[in-house]
């Protein structure tokens, strides 16, 4: 079992106040509070923490996602109820057995299990954290058994260890495009076989599951490598997010949010950084400011929550112009 089921299965049972010289104070019961807000219980600081991140959780169909309001449309799988959610942006992610994944990743009309947190006004106001079905179903050792074979398509239902979840057998299309892994390779077909089990990405269309990604269990491996590169690349060219905190005359100190955990591992002390402001959307602009890691701690219970970072090397100007990062301004960290 990874940590952040570890840390999953914390939050859904535990409650408790954070710790930190930003956050000494319990977080408080009044929702009307902005999460950039210290006080906030949604603050960046508390994910990967015991807590109530994600109240409410459960299977929702992803419809569009706003790159610049960071805003997203979504709706329940079972009831059909639309909401249209704040994504926080240092929700956690995960797909395709990657964390790290950014919310633009998932497909209009796709499964996805989703987590909210309410404001004072509704009880879907935050998403917090998501993760996509294939790997839900592969946490809970889940998967479809095909039980027909269609013209270029399949029906199937969900296999819980040898008994079936439910009675229920769906039926799926494949999309022209589908990306199809056997054996640890990338097939053009996916030539499908009676009582076989298989992970899924797929979207509903209108009253249709179409399948985009289907992969036999031999493959995982391969497929999360290549993932996590993608994101890795993704990172380097983007950067990764969170908050300036504190800046004295000795060192600064910034708050890497939890969506980067696994990525935040990889940075050593005496790494040079480039910190950079950023504008509307979460993209980097102006100038970045040149920094030396001194030191990275992760504050996650379980290692999978936000990293405290220290920097070095800043000048009387750099620290200046550093200062009007800060007050929750979300900034962007490159390394090389």
């Amino acid at each position: 079992m990874s940590r952040f089921f570890i840390w999953l299965v914390a939050i859904a049972l535990l409650g408790a106040a954070i710790p930190g010289r930003t956050t000494a104070q319990a977080p408080s019961k009044d929702l009307s509070i902005k999460p950039e807000d210290p006080a906030s219980p949604l603050h960046a600081r508390r994910f990967g923490l015991p807590g109530g991140i994600g109240q409410t959780r459960g299977w929702y169909v992803w419809r569009k996602f706003d790159p610049k309001t960071w805003q997203a449309e979504v709706s329940h799988e079972g009831t059909g109820a639309k909401y249209t959610v704040r994504v926080l942006p240092w929700l956690t992610t995960y797909r395709h057995l990657a964390y790290g994944a950014h919310p633009d990743e998932l497909l209009a009309g796709e499964r996805v299990n989703l987590f909210f947190n309410p404001d004072d006004k509704q009880q879907h106001a935050y998403l917090v954290h998501f993760q996509d079905e294939l790997c839900q179903m592969k946490g809970h050792d889940h998967a479809w058994q095909i039980e027909t074979v269609q013209k270029n398509g399949i029906t199937a239902r969900v296999m819980a260890g040898d008994k079936p979840l439910e009675d229920k057998v769906a039926t799926f299309t494949f999309d022209p495009e589908c990306k199809v892994w056997r054996g640890g390779k990338r097939i053009d077909a996916a030539k499908p076989m009676r009582g076989e089990r298989v992970l899924l990405t797929w979207v509903y269309d209108d009253t249709k599951r179409v399948v985009k990604l289907f992969t036999d269990a031999a493959s995982l491996d391969t497929m999360q490598k290549g993932t996590r590169q993608r994101i890795s690349e993704r990172v380097k060219k983007e950067g990764m997010t969170g908050f300036v905190e504190e800046i004295t005359k000795d060192k600064t100190r910034l708050l890497l949010f939890a969506t980067w955990w696994m990525q935040a591992g990889d940075l050593k002390p005496g790494q040079s950084l480039r910190v950079q402001a950023t504008s509307d959307g979460f993209h980097p602009i102006g100038q970045a400011l040149n920094v030396k890691l001194a030191s990275r701690k992760n504050l996650g219970t379980y290692g999978s929550g936000c990293s405290e970072l220290i920097l070095e090397g800043l000048n009387d100007r750099q620290a200046d112009q550093m200062r009007q990062w800060t007050g929750s301004k979300v900034v962007r960290v490159f390394a090389p």
